[in-house]
């Protein structure tokens, strides 16, 4: 299952993912700032800055890896059907075995 937030990241250029990058770091040092002050509002916040910084870093080294090997950089797979969709074309849109189903329960 993908990310969204990352999926977001990876449609930036490289020059607005090294500034949401910097951005990033400058969010995680003020909510570190605020844990000293004793002012922070959310405990998990320095966690999820971490994590965030963690993922643009991620994207830009796939790219710098890319470029080195000389490929592009694959486009995004089609998001997969939901479990219950796929269930669905399974079972054929054959409500009269879904009925059955829920009969021998």
């Amino acid at each position: 299952m993908s990310n969204p937030v990352a999926d977001e990241a990876r449609a930036m250029t490289d020059t607005d993912l090294a500034e949401a990058i910097n951005e990033a770091y400058r969010e995680l040092f003020n909510l570190n700032f605020q844990r000293g002050t004793r002012q922070l509002q959310d405990p998990n916040a320095p966690r999820t800055a971490r994590r965030q910084i963690a993922r643009l870093r991620t994207i830009l080294r796939e790219r710098q890896l890319a470029a080195e090997a000389g490929e592009p950089i694959a486009p995004l797979p089609p998001p997969e059907p939901a479990a219950d969709e796929q269930a669905e074309e399974a079972d054929g849109g054959d409500s009269a075995a879904a009925e059955d189903r829920q009969d021998g329960e």
